[in-house]
């Protein structure tokens, strides 16, 4: 194998290039190539500012980005795979002239060869090349577009031919003049459009960019010249450069798509947009470009050359150290003006393009595109430079993987993004396909090199940070040498005193563009995000507060509908959801299964956001407030570290729950708040929109407050009592079979499982006595208890039947996923199920169960079912192993999860975050971790008792996930 081919050894050979003499070469090139590019671009800005002046934004410029995206994507193509695949053997034989004349001569000959036979089959089919560029487009911009082709096909063949003899003059250390002679083509199409641009169009243009072309290639000839290049009409194709050329430009050609397959993937999205998007998408891209080519652009051409000597080298160190610099470099240069772009987006493009043709509306379009692409600008930065440090090590196949990961994903962040957002949908999906592949590319970069310290600072930022720390006089008194000196602190003891104020920093920078857009997009509603913020970010200080709000603002939003639409569950969700990725979820998953489940049911939930009918937006929506219920549940094991604080939420739930009951009770007296029955008269529903709903919040609480009457002593035992009563007085209120039978069933069960049997007897006898003056009471006030168990629709569960067989008609049982969330009140909704005498019976399915089998498939009905067991398993083998408050604690909950299930058959609520919050609350509190430490005190109580006795191995009384969960509280 020869030296080139194998791995970079780790320590420098003899004829590895001097780091400080490297970094000096790529300075002296990156500055040639920086200023260069930056006049170009200025001189391109200008160009723009005339052409949106003379054209616009609308269908002519439409035609004409459609025209030019896909032989200018071509061009670059082949461009970057001479970059990556000719280079690096460029680089060896650079010192044989004969050699480097003969490989000159013959990629010089196979490009034109290659670039003519191309050019005439694009000519050919130019028509079904356009469609294929944009093929929602209308048949104006398409025939526009089918005759500009033409000159666009002769730009492409000029790019590629320039592009060869850029890279062939960068690999001998010409920078400079194949750089500035780019400045030729903005000049020569702005001079053409000003002066011939009215009477002939968009054709000017055209032209102009070929002249410019011609007048580039004309230069850069004559440099090549003068730096003795040699051509020769030659092809030997044997040669063993040509055959390294070819193995390496294979995976580099679709490599290379990583960032030039993007802008094709978002035009052809666009064209299904309304007229001007394709033209916000492009005008947005001129002016990332700008970045993209002055920094990481101008980086990434002047470090391959570099990275492929060190790499032939077999100089690992040397790599390693250059790359980190730049990356270093160009990562801070690159987010500093992607702020500064997403900050002032408004203005900048209404002081580029806002003038003659290009109206406000085009601004505020292309403005807000701009901001989509500006948060992408860091991740494409790290791409190119990784990219380039892939092909120097000659890794092009690596980049094969990555740009066909980016093209799928590419594609379907934009079908996803821009049904809800348009063009800057669009913008923002590119953006999300640059951060996947930063991740992608510096795995794979850590898999080829090694460690590369990357958030290690490279050798000469030390060194200006060290500097800078001099200035400001940061300095640590250490042990005193024989010198006695003082010395700076050590770069860990730097990074401790500076990471806050960058931190702070960083957000305060974050916070500002935020609310700068804001202003522009929506003052109001960034009024109402601010003031917002400030709440949610004392709710991730205060957690127990958060639970103690989820479990307050859900009820008083019932109570007032004012409150209900001032995004009050956002302010909840987002905290919630944020803190839960803080919290230990593996070990809160082992202690407690059924949240794990409940998780991976979520995500098979999530598998159907393709095929759910209420579309993408409502989807995340609901989503992600489900996924906020394992957040809750995550919360409530973690935060409650005291008994004190069980207690407390336990009895805040109770407090509303009175509050619901009592309102409920009123309206029955004045015949508010109800609806009205032939079978009974009046049921009361509260604050919801139905009593069997009603009943389902009563019978989350109503296990509580036995259970806290249980364990208080004196008059908090009679305060709670009586709060028990008035819960189940208006729990008979409701009239609801399925609570009727559950949560007798459920107290049953709860008083079955107490610890004493002197508790049991008790209860069971207050129970039975209760029971008997409810039913004296209903009898002497002519109350109809149990009339509605008399009726006929007692076969038919009140219609439930009908509806469920509409359901079960319309189930496909081959579709795994189901038919999306919410499909099944959709589907109810236009089939309006009724029954004889009876109209639209209801437009929910009213079966939890049946719910998700219609929504989610049988996979999903299985996992819900899954939830249910290993909940109910979990809950009665730890009550097993529990005793006092906790193991009544466990019977309460077991007790609700009965009654839950019950009235799940038969009612799909508990999915409604007033419930679902309650529940799962409820649920998770005998898990929390208040109880398992208390019991690791009672142990080393005991210990401390038999200190005496030898030390001998011992099982410990809380299993390994508790301790895991107990070290992190």
């Amino acid at each position: 194998m020869s030296q080139s081919s194998q791995p970079l050894s780790a320590a420098s050979t003899p004829t590895a290039v001097r780091e400080k003499s490297v970094n000096r070469q790529i300075f002296r090139a990156l500055l040639s190539l920086a200023s260069a590019v930056l006049l170009i671009r200025l001189m391109g800005t200008a160009n723009q500012i005339i052409i949106t002046s003379r054209f616009g934004a609308g269908a002519t410029m439409d035609a004409y980005f459609v025209a030019y995206s896909l032989p200018y994507l071509l061009a670059q193509l082949i461009i970057n795979v001479i970059e990556y695949s000719v280079i690096p053997v460029y680089a060896r034989v650079r010192s044989n002239r004969e050699q480097k004349s003969a490989l000159f001569s013959t990629l010089l000959n196979v490009l034109l060869i290659g670039c003519v036979l191309l050019i005439g089959l694009m000519f050919i089919f130019r028509r079904q090349m356009i469609f294929l560029s944009a093929p929602a487009l209308d048949a104006f911009r398409t025939g526009l577009a089918v005759d500009l082709a033409p000159f666009m096909l002769v730009l492409l063949l000029l790019m590629v031919v320039i592009g060869l003899l850029e890279s062939i003059l960068n690999a001998e250390g010409q920078f400079g003049w194949p750089a500035y002679a780019g400045l030729l083509v903005p000049l020569a199409a702005a001079v053409l459009v000003l002066t011939a641009g009215k009477p002939y169009g968009v054709v000017v243009l055209c032209i102009g960019m070929i002249i410019g072309s011609c007048l580039q290639l004309g230069v850069i000839i004559l440099r090549a010249k003068r730096a003795k290049l040699v051509y020769r009409p030659t092809l030997n194709l044997r040669s063993e450069e040509i055959g390294l050329i070819v193995i390496a430009a294979g995976p580099a050609l679709l490599g290379t798509l990583i960032t030039q397959v993007s802008p094709v993937v978002d035009q052809i999205f666009a064209s299904f947009l309304s007229a001007g998007s394709i033209s916000a998408l492009n005008y947005s891209l001129k002016i990332t470009s700008v970045i993209a080519a002055i920094i990481f652009g101008s980086v990434a051409r002047a470090l391959l050359p570099f990275l492929s000597r060190q790499a032939s080298a077999n100089d690992t160190h040397a790599f390693k150290e250059t790359l980190r610099l730049y990356l270093w470099i160009v990562i801070i240069g690159t987010t500093l003006l992607a702020v500064f772009i997403f900050v002032l987006a408004h203005p900048l493009v209404q002081i580029l393009f806002q003038r003659g043709a290009f109206t406000a509306a085009d601004t505020s379009r292309t403005a807000v595109t701009l901001m989509g692409f500006a948060v992408g600008l860091t991740p494409m930065a790290f791409g190119f430079i990784a990219s380039r440090a892939l092909s120097a090590l000659r890794k092009n196949h690596m980049l094969l993987y990555v740009t066909g990961f980016s093209v799928v994903a590419n594609a379907v962040f934009d079908y996803i993004f821009a049904r809800i957002w348009q063009s800057e949908g669009i913008a923002l999906a590119t953006s999300a396909v640059y951060f996947c592949t930063m991740f992608i590319l510096l795995f794979m970069l850590r898999r080829t090199l090694g460690k590369l310290h990357l958030f290690a600072p490279p050798r000469e930022v030390q060194m200006v940070m060290l500097a800078a720390m001099r200035k400001l006089g940061i300095e640590q008194d250490r042990s005193q040498g024989t010198t006695g000196n003082r010395k700076i602190l050590s770069l860990p003891a730097i990074f401790y005193n500076l990471r806050r104020p960058i931190v702070r920093t960083g957000i305060i920078i974050s916070v500002f563009a935020a609310g700068i857009t804001g202003i522009f997009l929506d003052s109001l509603y960034t009024l109402r995000i601010s003031l917002g913020s400030i709440v949610i970010l004392a709710l991730l200080r205060y957690r127990y507060a958060l639970l103690l709000a989820w479990v307050v603002l859900l009820v008083l939003t019932g109570f007032s509908a004012s409150l209900a639409g001032n995004n009050i569950l956002t302010g909840l969700v987002a905290p919630t959801l944020l803190l839960m990725f803080c919290m230990p979820v593996k070990q809160t998953f082992k202690l407690m299964p059924a949240l794990a489940c409940l998780f991976i049911y979520l995500l098979w939930a999530f598998a159907g956001i393709g095929i759910s009918p209420i579309g993408v937006g409502a989807f995340l929506t609901h989503w992600t407030i489900f996924m906020a219920y394992v957040g809750i549940g995550i919360l409530t094991i973690n935060v409650i570290t005291t008994r004190r604080y069980a207690l407390g939420l336990i009895d805040v739930m109770l407090l509303m729950g009175l509050l619901v009951a009592l309102y409920g009770i009123y309206g029955y007296f004045t015949r508010q708040n109800g609806i009205s029955s032939p079978d009974v008269g009046f049921r009361i529903i509260s604050i919801f929109k139905s009593s069997p709903s009603l009943a389902l919040f009563l019978s989350l609480v109503i296990p509580l407050a036995l259970y806290r009457a249980l364990i208080s002593q004196g008059f908090k035992r009679v305060g709670h009592s009586i709060v028990f009563l008035i819960l189940l007085a208006a729990l008979v209120l409701t009239f609801t079979r399925s609570a009727f039978i559950s949560v007798p069933l459920s107290i049953i069960i709860m008083i079955l499982l107490q610890p004493s049997r002197k508790i049991k007897i008790g209860l069971l006898s207050a129970f039975l006595v209760l029971v008997v003056l409810v039913i004296l009471l209903a009898s002497v006030d002519n109350l109809p208890l149990f009339s509605r168990f008399l009726n006929q629709d007692i076969t038919s569960l009140n219609g439930r039947t009908y509806i469920w067989q509409a359901l079960l008609d319309h189930f496909d049982p081959t579709q795994l996923l189901g038919k999306g969330l919410d499909a099944s009140d959709v589907l109810l909704t236009n089939l309006q199920v009724s029954a004889s005498n009876q109209g639209v019976i209801a437009t929910a399915p009213h079966s939890l169960f049946l719910e998700a089998l219609y929504d989610d498939g049988i996979i999903g009905a299985s996992l819900l079912s899954l939830i249910f067991i290993v909940l109910f398993a979990s809950l009665l083998a730890k009550m097993r192993k529990a005793s006092g408050e906790q193991r009544m604690l466990f019977a309460t909950a077991l007790a609700v999860l009965i009654s839950v299930f019950l009235q799940s058959l038969t009612s799909s609520d508990l999915w409604i975050e007033n419930f679902s919050v309650y529940f799962w609350i409820i649920m998770t509190l005998p898990f929390a971790s208040c109880w398992y430490a208390s019991k690791r005190l009672v142990e080393s109580d005991e210990e401390v008792l038999d200190d005496d006795e030898e030390t001998v191995p011992r099982m410990q009384a809380i299993s390994r996930a508790e301790r895991e969960l107990l070290a992190h509280v």
